[in-house]
């Protein structure tokens, strides 16, 4: 079927996450975004059977997540959107017409969320939180003994592709050497890399593990990435070492981290992801010391859809020509 550009084209919007306020989009983005997609309609659709109702009729749909049934039922579909950067999130098959894309506007914000939690752990906010929150508000000894300075430290990125290398570039602004890990080592190392920063292939991840203090994920969770991190690997860290994890869950073997964790042979980690989310509360992981658990909120911010939009804009432009 054909579709007709003197008609406004139908955009089926359902961006709604009920315990994430930032992850749904307000009355002034779904203008925003009008603007940004000139010559659309926007249909806001406020629950599942609306959006698969719309989505019949639509040209355009952007969604958190997909069925089968819904994307078989649209035959106008053409454009198939999720501001999702992980693939994994629903498993549909589309037609060869449809066009898929995926969010990669994601990196500025985690790498925030990245450096804050270098910073938290490294300086004793964390360790001075834990005891506030048990009545222990000035145990001067406990927080400051493990206290260090992160200039001149080492963080190894394991997925550095766009996410991973803006939490590099953060973190290499306040004075620490990157190591990032990437499969495709021919790609061109960032501009804001140093002489002292390297890039590397996964081969030699575990010769470069003796030397982190910071060791950062930010991998997808497809094919080849389950348990990366194992209890062999984690034998590879120094005591000193901090494990954090922003991509997914399936990288690190939990039982492993935990299990270095509670006899001191690492320094602590701090989590976004988790093999099963929600994490539940009989979880080995909520009971391990120096454990630092996120609800997989590291890019939430309120304007986390702003990004959305201006990276949608350029792609109305793109989808417009090609119609």
């Amino acid at each position: 079927m054909s579709i007709s550009l003197n008609n406004p084209i139908k955009v089926a919007l359902h961006l709604r996450q009920q315990d994430v306020p930032h992850y749904s989009f307000s009355p002034e983005q779904v203008k925003s975004l009008a603007e940004a997609l000139s010559g659309s309609n926007i249909v806001v659709c406020n629950s599942s059977s609306d959006f698969a109702h719309e989505l019949k009729t639509a040209v355009v749909s952007i969604a958190w997540y997909y069925r089968q049934e819904w994307v078989d039922a649209a035959a106008n579909l053409r454009w198939l959107a999720t501001p999702s950067a992980g693939r994994d999130y629903f498993n549909v098959v589309t037609a060869p017409q449809v066009r898929r894309t995926y969010g990669s506007f994601h990196g500025a914000l985690m790498a925030e969320t990245v450096a804050a939690m270098v910073l938290a752990e490294s300086r004793g906010l964390l360790a001075a939180a834990q005891l506030q929150a048990r009545g222990e508000h000035w145990q001067r000894r406990e927080v400051s003994t493990p206290m260090r300075s992160i200039r001149n430290s080492h963080a190894v990125i394991v997925g550095f592709g766009s996410i991973g290398q803006q939490i590099g570039k953060l973190l290499r602004s306040v004075g620490i050497r990157i190591s990032g890990i990437r499969r495709n080592t021919a790609a061109p190392r960032p501009d804001w890399m140093t002489a002292h920063d390297t890039v590397s292939g996964v081969a030699k991840l575990d010769s470069i593990l003796p030397s982190a203090d910071h060791l950062i994920f930010a991998l997808p969770g497809d094919t080849g990435t389950d348990n990366l991190l194992n209890a062999e690997r984690l034998a590879r860290l120094p005591p000193s070492a901090v494990v954090y994890n922003v991509g997914r869950g399936n990288v690190i073997n939990e039982t492993a981290l935990a299990h270095a964790l509670r006899s001191n042979r690492l320094r602590a980690a701090c989590l976004d992801v988790f093999a099963k989310e929600p994490l539940p509360r009989d979880s080995l992981l909520l009971s391990t010391p120096r454990l630092y658990v996120m609800p997989h909120v590291s890019a939430a911010a309120p304007d986390y859809f702003n990004y959305y939009i201006d990276e949608l804009k350029p792609l109305w432009g793109e989808f417009l020509q090609q119609l």
